[in-house]
């Protein structure tokens, strides 16, 4: 397990710090609907605790490590570094009965070592699909979702789409776009966004 001081003694990567879309963290807390001790694992601004107004948190820049937390929890929710996924996952499944990621959808499967402890620990129970990373606003463009693991699960692997549009805002004379997000109850969230529109 790493402590902090290994932790800061590691490479940067600048491509990590990839922050949430407010959309994202709503649709993913409204979907899964974590409840009981949430941690989550890596603050950034704080978009996941808005949705998650009582789940507990790590910030490596406020010194709270999320490798020297210790304390069992129903869940673990966040978007983790995408380069030291493997240390984020082995954690996680250390201290939580259900983690959800937000990570590129393939990361779970490149490697053989977290196959195989999946075989034993508890497999994917659903994978929610939100697009491109350029839909979110992030650097790379694999496709991006969040991926909930559950511990003790060993059943078939469920996939949903987060149902996405890009609508103009009337309010300032379409001047900016507005993500407006489908849920899958049939109810709908928008938020504006910085993303430009396409056609």
């Amino acid at each position: 397990m790493l402590q902090q001081p290994q932790l800061l003694t590691e490479n940067f990567v600048a491509k990590d710090v990839v922050y949430t879309p407010e959309w994202v963290a709503a649709d993913m807390v409204s979907f899964f609907k974590p409840t009981g001790a949430i941690l989550e694992p890596c603050k950034g601004d704080g978009v996941f605790l808005k949705y998650m107004p009582t789940a507990e948190y790590c910030e490596i820049s406020e010194g709270k490590d999320f490798f020297a937390w210790s304390k069992p929890v129903t869940w673990v929710v966040g978007n983790p570094p995408y380069s030291a996924f493997g240390k984020w996952m082995y954690h996680a499944m250390a201290i939580a009965e259900n983690i959800v990621y937000l990570v590129p959808c393939a990361k779970p499967f490149y490697g053989e070592k977290l196959f195989r402890e999946l075989e034993t620990w508890g497999k994917i129970k659903h994978m929610r699909v939100y697009g491109g990373g350029s839909k979110l606003g992030f650097p790379i463009g694999f496709l991006i979702g969040a991926i909930h693991f559950q511990k003790g699960y060993f059943g078939a692997m469920e996939t949903s789409n987060a149902q996405t549009r890009l609508t103009p805002r009337a309010s300032d004379g379409l001047k900016s776009p507005r993500k407006t997000v489908i849920f899958t109850d049939g109810s709908k969230s928008s938020k504006v966004t910085r993303q430009s529109t396409r056609r």
